[in-house]
């Protein structure tokens, strides 16, 4: 589904001193650069933004691992005899106690244990590439776009299609689409998110703004998106942008997010715009004059038409947007759908807001839409490969994902569980409803080897976009060739 450059401070932490021996003794192969869960971290809103239940955020594990227990077994398995346990892996430990629950009967009905496991985010990703290469993975592991392909290279996993089936027949077909490599199903899809646009209503309101109606076109002297944004933005006097005497250093509302994040803003704009992150080769392809307009009138909206925070900010605090909305002082915040949990702990009832589809370009709408996908590590022995489709098959069911819709984790990959995802937001007081059906046409996440590292090489030169430092038309450019640098 933002940044979350997260890293470890403890140094007796036992994951870490694991991790050094292993570089010293096994020399695993290198491994994309994980420090972005889009929902992953989606660059720019993620560190602290599913602080409590949020599915892509850096969680803290548990420590423990459940060995679900239960007694009988149709198949007349003895597993202490046949097959050790199955084990499986997620970074959030809200999602491993909902799999928990997902499985309380799995045991009774297949003769097969399963332990969940819950790993912080940068342990699950140090320890991923050094349990691959002592053929220690777990069986089934949560896995996101961005690293799915260096594990596939590897030819460790299995083909999901194969082992499932049918079973994937009523998953959302464009998360499924994200985790197929040369036609092949490599990960059976669990949870998406995709990017919403929130409006403070009182802001909104006040200033007679519908924010289901806003556009950009960067070609246009003006357009809805900024008359929009100006009528909001007032600094303490009540002016707006533009009026006699506004003060930009004293701003007491600003109009809207305008920040360098990947997937809230850059990927949805530069694609509304026609643009493309990647190209059919999976090569950054972001620098097209589409993407550099798109660029600098996102930049612009802070520098020129002042009706987004000072870009030196929010790229030293890619949390600001989001916590000015919190404190009622931004009127539209385009974020994503793993930011949900964590706008309503903080507005906690001080004002009214509501959900919109993103901001229109020319090219209409076009939401990132990222997955999170269980994938199947190929066993050592032939004969678990069954086990483990079994399992697999189970939690592609209705019943299996059930708990994790219900637990407002991300927007269930099983379409017949929208309803009762719907329904768990609608008890919590959000009405998520208005974003209707997957979108058939999207911002792609980035995919491919390296692809994580690729982003974080650009993001360096996106960023003195917004701060001023260099227009779009030179640094894009200079952000293109360091991404595919970063690739090799």
């Amino acid at each position: 589904m933002h940044n979350g450059r997260r890293r470890l401070q403890a140094r007796g932490h036992p994951a870490r001193a694991r991790v050094a021996h292993a570089r010293e003794n096994s020399a695993p192969q290198t491994w994309p650069n994980p420090a972005r869960a889009h929902v992953d971290r989606a660059h720019g809103e993620g560190a602290a933004v599913i602080a409590r239940r949020r599915l892509l955020g850096a969680m803290t594990a548990s420590g423990a691992a459940l060995a679900l227990s239960a007694c009988g077994s149709r198949r007349r398995r003895t597993k202490d005899t046949e097959t050790p346990p199955l084990r499986l892996r997620v970074w959030s430990e809200p999602a491993a106690a909902a799999y928990r629950a997902a499985l309380s009967s799995f045991r009774s009905t297949s003769g097969l244990a399963v332990e969940v496991e819950s790993q912080p985010w940068d342990d699950y990703w140090a320890s991923l590439p050094l349990d691959v290469a002592d053929r220690s993975a777990p069986d089934l592991l949560w896995m996101n776009t961005a690293n799915l392909a260096q594990l596939q290279a590897n030819e460790v996993l299995l083909d999901v299609g194969e082992l499932v089936g049918d079973a994937t027949s009523a998953i959302e077909p464009i998360t499924a689409d994200m985790y197929r490599i040369d036609d092949v199903l490599w990960g059976l899809p669990q949870l998406w998110e995709r990017t919403v646009l929130v409006a403070n209503r009182n802001l909104t309101e006040a200033a007679g703004v519908d924010p289901s109606a806003l556009a950009f076109d960067p070609s246009a002297p003006s357009d809805a998106l900024r008359d929009a944004a100006r009528s909001i933005t007032v600094d303490e006097g009540g002016r707006h942008p533009g009026d006699e005497g506004f003060d930009a250093e004293h701003v007491a509302v600003t109009g809207f997010s305008s920040h360098p994040d990947r997937s809230a803003l850059l990927g949805p704009f530069i694609a509304a715009h026609g643009g493309h992150w990647q190209n059919a080769k999976g090569q950054a392809d972001f620098a097209s004059p589409e993407g550099i307009a798109a660029v600098q009138y996102l930049a612009d909206l802070a520098l020129k038409d002042q009706v987004a925070p000072p870009g030196e900010l929010t790229v030293s605090d890619p949390s600001l947007c989001r916590q000015r909305f919190v404190e009622g002082t931004l009127g539209l915040l385009q974020t994503g759908t793993y930011n949900l949990d964590a706008l309503q702990a903080g507005i906690d009832g001080s004002f009214p807001w509501d959900l919109h589809p993103p901001v229109a370009g020319p090219h209409g709408v076009r939401p990132l839409v990222h997955a999170i996908a269980l994938v199947a590590v190929r066993p050592k022995k032939d004969e678990r490969t069954e086990a483990i489709g079994e399992l697999l098959a189970h939690l592609a069911t209705l019943e299996a994902q059930r708990p994790l819709a219900e637990a407002r984790l991300g927007i269930p990959a099983h379409r017949d569980l929208r309803g009762a995802w719907e329904q768990a937001w609608k008890d919590a007081g959000v009405d998520v409803s208005v974003l209707g059906d997957a979108p058939a046409e999207i911002a792609w996440p980035e995919r491919g080897v390296r692809s994580a590292e690729a982003v974080d090489a650009a993001m360096g030169p996106i960023a003195e976009v917004f701060t001023g430092q260099k227009p779009a038309q030179e640094a894009l450019p200079e952000a293109q060739t360091a991404a595919r640098d970063a690739v090799g």
